[in-house]
């Protein structure tokens, strides 16, 4: 959990209730962003105390409407007007603009039992931000919150988090536990900019010996975190030709090459990586010259 939040009543704006049949909402957003592209972010279970525990977020987008979902899955969420539930947006991916206070957020979502604010930052306070393409639907299990990217900056790439808070027991839960998510349109999933890749030998392959490669974390944009481990691919996988023959891998992914004792010496090993992290993937072409 991060030690971030603000309480919103003294932060927000007069509440706006939410608009439209459950149903009907839920149907359309479903159809404006389709569920199979989407980012993926889980958040751990029982750590909210009396708050709302938030255990994933999904967001879907579609870059051509500029059509966004996010659905926020959990227990006790946004169950009464004294356990609230936040969505804040970072939508420059910049930490250090916005509202320091929230780790950088432009936008943000108050929800509770009955209603909803949304607001924007200003350079000094929380205002109303135009809605007309905002609804919120959902229950205490599943909160879907849909907008049109045009009134959160025209975003195409943006961090976000989510935060319970409890104001009776003043108990919450951050997801993430530190920093921020990040998405992006392009990518259905957190913005990858590059791979650290690892291989054994370090040097590179040799005649008749295994090489292996081992991606040893993700370059993602600016999120605020305030830890230095790295952050690791969910999977990954590899493909490989030496000259023009494809090569088969073992291990986890084929990442393990065993490379042909003869004639391979002076050729050239390329390998495609491929990494999953959050919903996105990347792949990182490599190329390796044979001793």
């Amino acid at each position: 959990m991060s030690m971030k939040f603000r309480l919103p009543c003294p932060a927000v704006a007069s509440p706006v209730k939410r608009c439209g049949p459950i149903a009907a909402v839920l149907i359309a957003a479903l159809v404006l962003v389709p569920s199979a592209a989407s980012g993926n972010y889980t958040d751990p279970a029982g750590d909210s105390g009396a708050a709302g525990d938030i255990t994933s977020v999904t967001v879907a987008g579609d870059k051509s409407s500029g059509a966004l979902l996010f659905r926020i899955t959990g227990t006790n969420l946004a169950s009464s007007e004294k356990n609230v539930l936040f969505l804040n947006i970072d939508s420059d991916a910049n930490p250090l603009s916005g509202n320091l206070a929230d780790s950088g957020a432009d936008y943000s979502f108050v929800m509770d039992g009955s209603s909803y604010w949304f607001d924007r930052w200003d350079g000094s306070q929380w205002v109303d931000a135009a809605n007309s393409t905002v609804r919120i639907t959902g229950s205490t299990t599943q909160i879907m919150v849909s907008i049109n990217r045009s009134e959160i900056g025209n975003a195409s790439d943006f961090n976000f988090s989510a935060t319970t808070l409890s104001l009776s027991e003043v108990a919450f839960d951050a997801a993430p536990n530190d920093g921020a998510y990040n998405y992006s349109f392009e990518a259905n999933g957190p913005q990858i900019d590059s791979v650290d890749v690892q291989t054994t030998p370090s040097a590179g392959p040799r005649a008749g010996k295994r090489f292996v490669i081992l991606p040893t974390g993700l370059k993602l944009p600016p999120d605020g975190r305030t830890t230095v481990t790295p952050v690791l691919p969910e999977s990954y996988s590899c493909t490989a030709k030496l000259g023009a023959k494809q090569l088969a891998g073992t291990g986890t992914g084929g990442c393990t090459l065993t490379v042909p004792k003869k004639k391979a010496r002076g050729k050239r090993l390329t390998v495609q990586l491929t990494v999953t992290y959050q919903g996105a993937t990347k792949v990182v072409p490599l190329t390796f010259k044979v001793t």
